[in-house]
């Protein structure tokens, strides 16, 4: 009778197990399906995912070779792909501070926005249609997001020479998106992001936002160092008609926006700059351009540095942008003959305050 027993309990073991295989298998198939049926439904676009793995012990599962393609117009590269994405609950948040909310990481991923003359021939969509649907797949709000060693290009096939600029090495923290009081002391979402522009130079960013704002609420600032002009000449080559020989490029950038209006500044450094490449005397169009382009600025350079730089504010509505334009020709001037700019962010750790909308 005991050897019968024990072999009950074993029969009923193996039961119970085959049933949570074959259960876990086919919802990990279901979640795959569901993912690929939500990311195709946005219009002109279609997702494949290879596999899902759950992880129910901790509330997760993993998207595996996740890739979206545009399937409307001509765009030769895909729109995003990642080998790995990791949906999860946010453990911390829900033991101590009683919310529940999700954690997103995504490793290794790589987008392409495009740009061109047509609706066809771009590809930047990163707007309300993908937030919906990144919400879609995960049942709770997600509070934190993170990118790992990401990679993303701007891309143009219609200009000469194609433009490609990369940024990559990109490591992107966003905190408190649902924001909630419960989670944190400020109703602010705070976004850290660092990257290599061009694959040479060095890049950051922090941004403060109100993510439920009725119209875009934020306080950003961004660096941009030590990138060096050359690896800009397809860029500067296609939308401007020069190129650089030498030089090191450096940019800081404040801008904050409420009620509908915005306003900062960007302030491009140039140093050491040459534009005049021996490659263009085999276009006399080209040689003059350049021979104007590098005489002008040599004309408002800073001598005893070396330095070319300005400092553009823009200001205005999301629907009327108004930039400056007298403001940026003095402070050229300015920046040769009385205190040449940095292009650095002057006070990094102290980005303005927002102040979020009083939700009803």
């Amino acid at each position: 009778m005991k050897s019968l027993a024990k072999r009950w309990w074993f029969w009923l073991a193996i039961v119970v197990i085959a049933i949570f295989v074959v259960v876990h298998t086919y919802l990990a198939i279901w979640v795959r399906d569901y993912v690929n049926r939500k990311l195709s439904e946005i219009p002109g676009y279609r997702a494949h995912v290879a596999a899902v793995t759950l992880h129910l012990w901790r509330g997760a599962y993993q998207i595996h070779n996740i890739d979206i393609k545009k399937t409307s117009g001509k765009v030769p590269v895909p729109f995003f792909a990642a080998p790995l994405v990791d949906l999860s609950v946010q453990w911390h948040a829900l033991i101590f501070e009683h919310a529940a909310v999700g954690n997103i990481e995504i490793h290794t991923p790589k987008m392409n926005l495009v740009n061109g003359p047509t609706k066809e021939s771009q590809q930047a969509p990163v707007d309300a249609p993908w937030a919906e649907k990144i919400k879609q797949l995960y049942p709770l709000k997600i509070n934190r997001f993170a990118v790992h060693n990401g990679e993303i290009h701007y891309r143009d096939y219609s200009r000469e020479p194609k433009v490609d600029i990369p940024v990559d090495r990109v490591q992107m923290v966003a905190v408190n998106l649902t924001n909630s009081k419960k989670l944190s002391k400020s109703l602010i979402a705070d976004i850290r992001i660092e990257g290599r522009p061009l694959r040479a130079g060095d890049a950051r960013a922090q941004i403060s936002l109100d993510p439920y704002a009725a119209g875009p609420t934020f306080a950003a600032n961004l660096e941009i160092s030590d990138l060096p002009l050359v690896k800009l000449n397809d860029f500067a080559k296609a939308y401007g008609g020069f190129t650089f020989k030498e030089g090191v490029f450096r940019m800081a950038m404040e801008a904050s926006a409420k009620q509908g209006g915005y306003q900062g500044y960007v302030e491009p450094v140039f140093d050491h700059m040459t534009i005049f490449n021996e490659k263009s005397a085999e276009n006399p169009a080209t040689f003059v351009w350049e021979a104007i382009i590098g005489a002008l600025t040599q004309i408002v350079r800073n001598y005893p540095k070396d330095r070319f730089g300005t400092k553009v504010p823009f200001s205005g509505t999301f629907e009327h942008p108004q930039p400056d334009i007298f403001a940026t020709i003095f402070k050229a001037i300015r920046n040769a003959f009385v205190q040449a700019f940095e292009g650095k962010i002057e006070n990094w750790k102290k980005i303005p305050n927002v102040e979020p909308e009083k939700k009803q």
